[in-house]
């Protein structure tokens, strides 16, 4: 059961703790007045169900329209309760905690850029040498299912502004990635590490990445799935699963590597699989997130 820290001025205290009791069942509230060295408000602390947050949180006044209101959820770690947990609560969605979470994960930022083109250079070589093993690591290693995910919850939200944030990470993400994959590919070429014989991915164990067909729709309708339900669940499982399904990073990589041996197929067929798999994700993880949502309502 999550652990709900509201630090609020001291006027606004009892009504806070009302809504608490009543309207979100709390099984454990405790105040310490003064609490806030900084603002000098009340430390409201209390158990609540997960199934109950999204409705508090939308009683309770906006955080800038009164100073010194701040709101977390946290974690608890609580080893005796006289209120077991049920199946549902369990699995219930703070969706405010979600869309906070996968934002932070997903949104914008030079780690996440250098990663992705981290895990496209890798793929890059996996591509190159016909490893199926490094494709792997860098479909585990890649972030880029979060801005896929963020732009999903961004359109169940009906936040338009939010969502174009999110088609413009992933399109500076696969970028990055891209030219990752074609610059590492001209150094190997360059170093006479790889041959231009050998850079065009007509192997056997990664040709299907530039080979795109209705299975690999159906798989990454199938991952949309999987991974819209996984960031909606308290320890996000299955969601590993999700990372080495997709097919995107690759794609990504491969652009860069026929494009650096001059492969216009490849490289065409490696674009189709990337728009694909990206067009698919959004589709099935909007279309599950909405449902979720529906079935909390």
């Amino acid at each position: 059961m999550p652990l709900l820290r509201i630090t609020c001025p001291s006027g606004h205290t009892e009504r806070i703790v009302e809504l608490l009791h009543v309207g979100a069942h709390a099984t454990e509230v405790s105040v310490i007045p003064h609490a806030s060295r900084l603002s000098g408000g009340d430390l409201i602390l209390a158990e609540v169900p997960r199934g109950s947050i999204d409705a508090l949180l939308e009683q309770l006044p906006a955080p800038s329209t009164i100073e010194g209101l701040h709101v977390a959820i946290e974690a608890s770690r609580q080893l005796v309760s006289q209120t077991p947990l049920t199946d549902t609560d369990d699995e219930a969605v703070v969706w405010a905690q979600v869309t906070q979470d996968v934002h932070e994960t997903g949104r914008l930022s030079w780690v996440n850029v250098l990663l992705m083109l981290v895990a496209a250079a890798i793929a890059a070589v996996g591509i190159i040498e016909d490893q199926l093993l490094l494709i792997v690591g860098a479909m585990a290693l890649s972030p880029d299912y979060f801005p896929i995910a963020d732009t999903c919850l961004a359109v169940v939200r009906r936040d338009g502004r939010a969502a174009l944030v999110g088609l413009r990470t992933l399109a500076v993400d696969f970028g990055a990635a891209v030219v990752g994959a074609w610059l590492l590919t001209q150094l190997l070429v360059w170093l006479d590490i790889a041959t231009p014989s050998n850079v065009p991915t007509s192997h056997q164990l990664t040709q299907f990445i530039s080979q795109p067909d209705s299975l690999s729709v159906v798989v990454a309708l199938l991952a949309g799935v999987a991974g819209a339900l996984a960031i909606t669940l308290p320890d996000a499982r299955g969601l590993v699963g999700v990372f080495v399904s997709i097919t995107t990073i690759p794609a990504a990589a491969n652009i860069g590597v026929a494009f650096a041996a001059h492969d216009r197929q490849q490289m065409t067929g490696a674009a189709i699989q990337l728009g694909v798999n990206v067009a698919s994700l959004l589709v099935a993880g909007t279309a599950t997130l909405e449902i979720r949502r529906h079935l909390r309502a």
